[in-house]
């Protein structure tokens, strides 16, 4: 201590204070091992309160649904307390609860609970639905809808209801509309049925009727609409139906192959008329004259279906009674795994092939098409041709008699590429002679013969994908499938359009385009100018036709009945002014005034169209563009027709929307 000395420059000394807790909870949060903790901390407190909430929500969820349902049952119940009570009938047969809706957007028909029809699709299904019910097991043997407020559906319905058995418990629901196009007929057979207010129903009226084919009546409802603008009110039929034995609604043929066929068919679908008959049944096999030296006796016939049953039955019963049909090459191709339409294939014991729908619309149709032209080769690999029909075409009886007198002009001509059966301008007044072949630029098909070197090298390989919304036929007549090349066609249509609901078809347009074509109905007609149908032949059969016709008076209107004269069996010829190929101006307004196909052109060849009037053999020439027009005489000044003003064709279309 004695040596000690005190250090002058030295700071002096002063004790550390406590750090303040702000300082301190710096310090530790700095420390990475405590952040990591108090995150981990966080995200536990997190889910804890996660899951207390869900918790919380699951209970008042449950809590609500019940207090929903006990109302819902509170409501059930006393709508049930305001029911009349159902009447059981004594006996022990079995009973059906019927309950059918009517509305404006949506039909449903409901059988022992189990919804049997439901229609809520928008703008789709107007009309009356029919649900048809066999009467001893109450299974639905038939479903249809039939557009009445659309021409000509009312005839549908009618000629349906016809072939309904006797017995068959039939139900009705009016979806929107369904009186504007129901005449006195159809409401005649309705009230025959049974109905009291089927005569009387109006415009956007609700109903639902359900009876017996010639027996009792179970129920009908029916709800006035209020105004044109209005609707009904919607209408619930609830009833019961007592069902009948099962030996009371079958027949008792005799025990064959072609009966079991017969009875496999008529316990599961309705609507076919006498071929379910118990007496005298329609036969189900046809044995038609055969054909001498038939060139297409092993060609395979491809029909084209869907889901139109009634359809496919009139058009093979049409197809196996003609004459030189062999049945083992026909093959009908379903688009879907429709249960009603194999059994009608199964019905007549021919081969069909169901498979799974592409796409959709227009396209879905030109897919089926083709998987079923590939499936058709691929069958039948030895096959050069191939016959194409559709499930809403009747066939002639010499359909196969006229194939096989020009099948070989395919084999010899390479200016061809199709023959079909069908002439879109054979109406009832523009044609004439069975016998007489034309050359056209259009494919029309509707029944018609390809080769298979055509579809296997050409068009299989670029056929419209399915994402293309594409009509096939019009991708068929394009230039780049045509090449030039042309189509035989018969003066009279072998084939008849008779389907008035497709895709691309309703009444206004089959009445307009179709119901009055030509269809020839003599058998075993032989064709005269067939080896005149070569390309070279043809253009000196033309110029020797016009040679000899007669030049119709050019100052008199082609729409008046005397521009033709009064003769039979006359050949004459007109000329339009045509200024280029594609200048068809005046031949569209010829077409409307003759009351042919006029929406687009077709039948023609280089420029000229030949058609009958007052059975006079009449060639149209289009001048200049047709190479025929060097037969004009220079006196003659082509014929002009306007066609009309953009006002006046807007206030038509107007008028028809309207109507």
């Amino acid at each position: 201590m004695d040596e000690w000395k005190p250090n002058v420059p030295a700071k002096q000394f002063v004790p550390r204070k406590n750090r303040s807790w702000y300082l301190a909870w710096k310090y530790k949060l700095m420390n990475q091992r405590a952040v990591r903790r108090l995150c981990q901390m966080g995200a536990v407190l997190f889910l804890l309160v996660t899951v207390i909430v869900n918790i919380k929500l699951i209970l008042d969820t449950r809590r609500a649904a019940s207090e929903e349902e006990e109302e819902s049952a509170q409501d059930y119940d006393e709508g049930v307390q305001h029911l009349e009570p159902p009447r059981r009938p004594t006996s022990s047969r079995k009973v059906l609860d019927i309950e059918v809706y009517s509305s404006r957007a949506k039909v449903y028909v409901a059988v022992d609970g189990t919804t049997v029809l439901e229609d809520e699709a928008r703008e789709q299904g107007r009309g009356i639905h029919i649900i048809v019910l066999n009467q001893a097991t109450g299974h639905v043997m038939a479903k249809r809808v039939f557009d009445t407020y659309s021409p000509h559906e009312d005839e549908a319905m009618v000629l349906f209801l016809n072939m309904v058995a006797r017995g068959r418990i039939l139900i009705f629901s009016v979806k929107d509309e369904g009186s504007f196009h129901l005449k006195d007929a159809a409401k005649s057979l309705l009230k025959s049925l049974g109905s009291q207010v089927a005569s009387s129903l109006g415009w956007r009226d609700m109903w639902s009727f359900v009876g017996k084919k010639g027996g009792e009546v179970y129920g009908e409802k029916h709800s006035k609409s209020p105004a044109l603008s209005t609707w009904g009110d919607p209408v619930l039929l609830k009833t019961e139906v007592q069902l009948t034995s099962v030996e009371d609604a079958e027949c008792h043929w005799p025990d064959t192959e072609l009966n079991r066929r017969r009875r496999r068919f008529c316990t599961k679908v309705e609507g076919y008329g006498s071929v379910c008959g118990c007496k005298d049944p329609t036969p189900i096999e046809f044995n038609p004259d055969p054909l001498k030296d038939n060139k297409v006796f092993n060609v395979p016939v491809a029909v084209i279906a869907g889901n139109r049953p009634n359809y496919l039955y009139r058009m093979l019963r049409s197809l196996l009674s003609a004459q030189g049909v062999n049945p083992q090459m026909i093959t009908v191709f379903i688009d879907g795994y429709y249960e009603e339409p194999m059994d009608v294939v199964e019905l007549f014991g021919l081969k069909g092939i169901q498979h799974t729908p592409i796409s959709i619309k227009n396209a879905r149709v030109s897919q089926h098409y083709k998987a079923s032209l590939t499936a058709t080769f691929n069958l039948h690999p030895d096959a050069k041709f191939a016959v194409v029909l559709e499930e809403d075409l009747d066939i002639s009886i010499d359909f196969f008699s006229f194939l096989s007198q020009s099948i070989y002009l395919l084999e010899e001509d390479d200016s061809l590429y199709c023959i079909s059966a069908w002439n879109d301008q054979g109406y009832e007044h523009t044609a004439e002679d069975p016998s007489l072949l034309y050359r056209v630029e259009t494919m029309p098909g509707l029944g018609w013969v390809l080769s298979k070197s055509l579809y296997k090298d050409e068009l299989e390989p670029k056929w419209p994908t399915p994402e293309k919304l594409w009509d096939w036929d019009m991708w068929m007549r394009m230039p780049e499938q045509r090449k030039g090349r042309e189509c035989i066609i018969p003066d009279v249509s072998r084939s008849y359009h008779f389907g008035i609901v497709g895709l691309n078809m309703n009444g206004y347009f089959h009445e307009a385009y179709f119901k009055k074509h030509k269809f020839n109905t003599i058998p075993n007609v032989p064709l005269r100018n067939v080896e005149s149908l070569k390309k070279d032949a043809y253009e000196i059969e033309i110029h020797r036709l016009l040679g000899e016709a007669a030049v119709l008076d050019h100052s008199k209107n082609p729409c008046e009945d005397s521009f033709v004269p009064d003769t039979e069996g006359k050949t004459y010829v007109m000329y339009i002014r045509m200024e280029q190929e594609a200048d068809f101006t005046t031949w569209t307004q010829l077409a409307k005034c003759l009351h042919v196909w006029d929406l687009d052109v077709r039948g023609n060849h280089k420029g000229l169209w030949r058609l009958f009037r007052k059975k006079n053999h009449v060639l149209v020439v289009g001048v200049p563009a047709s190479p025929y027009s060097s037969k004009k005489p220079s006196a003659v000044t082509p014929i002009y027709m306007e066609p009309p003003a953009k006002e006046e064709v807007a206030g038509q279309v107007a008028a028809a929307e309207q109507t």
